[in-house]
């Protein structure tokens, strides 16, 4: 854990692919490390498909049962990060479903469209999509379909958050106990090349406003506050997130303040950086598994 805390300090509040790339090589030994102990325990079925795209996909991870009429467990719905290029259910072969399922949850992972085919509002509807198919469908794997907790990270959090705000969830008649978004880009840093031109191809347009005019923030400032009525949410972000996500996720703490005249749950994961707070779920003592677990079980 000392290689991973010193690559952590040196890349600092900086996030590149190269701080993903050095991030997981760090992490995916240890959790390749303990994966054998999940064969006896965690049922495993993969390629689930919840739509007609070959990206509409989950992998459900559960207990092996341990008796004939087992009592219906906690549902987890986590949905990867990737800049909304990349990212699929298997982030590293060997984390998340484990973990949520020896610890008394059916999980399940979830991957939406990606760039360059992805079109607003896609990644909204892939997620609503998919968490509908499990309201449907968790009995049938043993979870309970009253508590389901959905969990998104950086553009996971995105498509969760612009699909809650926008009334996406509530036109698909979705009932979940809790939403989680860890690190996600509440609203953009356009002076980022590389954000700049992923976000107007998502958008499917080259002004500025047109963008920035979907975003989270902007389409939570929109919202009928009625609409938002009911939605237990958790926002999450790391000491060491960038700039981007940091001012994003002060920005919609601000909006929520004045829509709501409270602010939302909110809070900073110690130590850790855009990425390395979603690859420690799963390993011995990570504090941010154990305060996904509460969220989403209490």
């Amino acid at each position: 854990m000392e290689a991973i805390k010193a690559s952590i300090a040196k890349h600092g509040n900086v996030w590149s692919l190269q701080t993903n790339k050095d991030m997981n090589e760090l992490y995916e030994p240890l959790h390749a490390a303990q994966a054998s102990q999940f064969t006896d325990s965690v049922s495993v079925e993969k390629g689930i498909k919840y739509g007609t795209h070959s990206r509409h996909r989950l992998d459900v991870y559960k207990p092996t049962a341990s008796s004939d009429k087992p009592k219906p467990l906690p549902v987890v719905v986590f949905f990867h990060g990737g800049g909304f290029t990349s990212g699929d259910n298997d982030i590293t072969p060997s984390m998340h479903g484990n973990f949520f399922a020896s610890n008394g949850c059916v999980c399940f992972l979830g991957t939406y469209r990606l760039l360059p085919e992805a079109r607003y509002p896609s990644g909204g509807e892939d997620t609503t999509a998919a968490l509908k198919w499990v309201q449907d469908h968790a009995g049938q794997y043993g979870g309970d379909s009253s508590k389901i907790t959905a969990v998104g990270q950086s553009a996971g959090g995105a498509h969760l958050a612009n699909a809650a705000f926008s009334g996406l969830m509530k036109k698909a008649e979705l009932s979940l106990k809790a939403l989680m978004l860890l690190s996600p880009p509440m609203s953009y840093d356009l002076r980022q090349e590389r954000r700049r031109q992923n976000m107007f191809l998502y958008h499917a347009t080259e002004t500025e406003e047109e963008v920035m005019g979907k975003t989270a923030v902007s389409v939570f400032r929109e919202a009928k506050e009625e609409d938002l009525q009911g939605l237990n949410l958790l926002l999450m972000v790391a000491e060491l997130d960038s700039n981007e996500i940091v001012d994003g996720n002060l920005a919609f703490v601000d909006e929520h303040r004045k829509k709501f005249r409270r602010l939302p749950l909110f809070e900073v994961m110690r130590g850790h950086n855009h990425i390395s707070n979603t690859l420690e779920i799963g390993l011995p003592g990570s504090l941010v598994a154990k305060r996904i677990l509460e969220f989403a079980t209490e």
